[in-house]
């Protein structure tokens, strides 16, 4: 019998440690004191354990590398996952989007089943155990050191360390210099899944409006990029699961310069429509409007094109059209992201080039595995970066 070490208990460690432990003796090593601590934050603490959608679908909402995940997302599919918790016991909904969460909205649940399947599977579980260094001879893998100098030595190890985002769950990207030091490319790092730092200084006194549906694009390079989604004015910028998909898109390019970006307030009305409804009455400009967009967001729009005492019977073409421009086709600059710490995902890491995808083994050092985030993958939020962690992690576990 072989002997795998799992480098961090997260979705992908755990998944890789459960799928190695058929044929194998596993010991999975935590730094933290428990596992799944980063699976407690997915769907704002919902746990949003993946998508329901057809599984070829998935491929459309990756961002980056998405061939590099056919292998891994076709062998332990959303199907396969939903079927894993069922016959363990969980109840789960299916909610807008495809999004599926526990019935009880718990991540707790997903953990305790996690916990008894590990144990089930006698996985020895190092808990408050840091990993310092790889152990490699001859371009093969041996084994792990740890923060306190042990060596514990193995046949296989699969590290699912994560990225950058959330250093308080164990993620803080030390991994990265280890795996450099020992001959693998290490990606840039990007906040993805990240609000959205706005230049025009009127958005801080709509903190606190949220938009439903918004429509959000820009041009890059003559393609057109365009997610669709609720979204929040904050006292920085933007937020909201809208925004998180559409940063996705945007977080290499503002790095070197801003963009620009237009966002339509009420995608399904068309801006003839939106004339015929201002004009529709006698009523002041707010009441006309107030049915589809929310109040404080009328008032300031007004406010800034000087039209908060206008009446309809006295508004101007010029300023109507200003105004259907503000709903219709807001245009903003973003500067920045917030933090990378405070991302979802981290776009960047172990280059895709040097792991082969069939299996998630180094093409530079044998025996040494890798899955989830720590990998150079990202994809829009819904459950897809959950999944693939999962799907990654199966794949990596498997014997060879």
């Amino acid at each position: 019998m072989s002997k795998v070490i799992v480098v961090g208990a997260g979705p992908s460690g755990i998944m890789a440690a459960l799928s190695a432990s058929k044929n194998n003796e596993v010991i999975l090593i935590e730094r933290n004191n428990e596992i799944g601590k980063k699976l407690k934050l997915t769907g704002g603490g919902r746990c949003n354990i993946t998508n329901n959608r057809d599984i070829e679908e998935f491929f459309e909402k990756i961002v980056t590398n998405k061939k590099f995940l056919y292998s891994a997302l076709y062998t332990f599919s959303n199907y396969n996952l939903l079927e894993y918790f069922k016959e363990k016991g969980l109840e789960y909904k299916v909610e807008y989007d495809q999004k599926v969460f526990t019935k009880s909205d718990k991540a707790d649940e997903v953990i305790e089943i996690f916990k008894r399947d590990l144990m089930k599977h006698e996985v020895r579980t190092y808990y408050n155990t840091k990993v310092s260094d790889l152990l490699v001879e001859n371009n093969t893998i041996k084994g792990v050191v740890t923060g306190e100098g042990n060596e514990i030595y193995a046949d296989k190890v699969i590290v699912t360390t994560g990225g950058k985002s959330y250093p308080t769950t164990g993620s803080d990207g030390s991994m990265f210099e280890i795996l450099k030091n020992h001959g693998h490319t290490i990606n840039n790092f990007y906040p993805a899944l990240i609000p959205l730092v706005i230049k025009e200084g009127f958005v801080k006194n709509l903190q606190g409006i949220a938009i439903k549906e918004a429509v959000i694009s820009t041009t890059i390079k003559k393609k057109k990029i365009q997610r669709q989604g609720d979204m929040l004015f904050t006292h920085f910028g933007i937020s909201g699961p809208g925004v998180l998909k559409f940063s996705s898109y945007i977080n290499k390019i503002l790095k070197e310069r801003e963009v620009e970006i237009n966002i339509d307030l009420l995608p399904e009305i068309s801006k003839e429509e939106l004339s015929q409804i201002i004009r529709c009455s006698n009523k002041s400009i707010l009441n006309s409007l107030r049915e589809y967009l929310p109040q404080n967001f009328i008032k300031e729009i007004l406010n800034i094109l000087e039209l908060t005492e206008v009446k309809v019977s006295e508004l101007k073409k010029e300023d109507e059209l200003k105004l259907i421009s503000y709903i219709k086709e807001m245009k903003l600059t973003v500067e920045d992201t917030i933090t990378i710490k405070a991302a979802m995902v981290t776009s960047g890491g172990v280059s895709v080039k040097e792991i082969n995808a069939s299996t998630m083994e180094s093409k530079i050092i044998n025996g040494l595995f890798f899955a989830g985030e720590v990998i150079d993958i990202d994809a829009e939020t819904g459950g897809y970066n959950l999944q693939m962690a999962f799907s990654t992690g199966y794949l990596a576990g498997e014997d060879n």
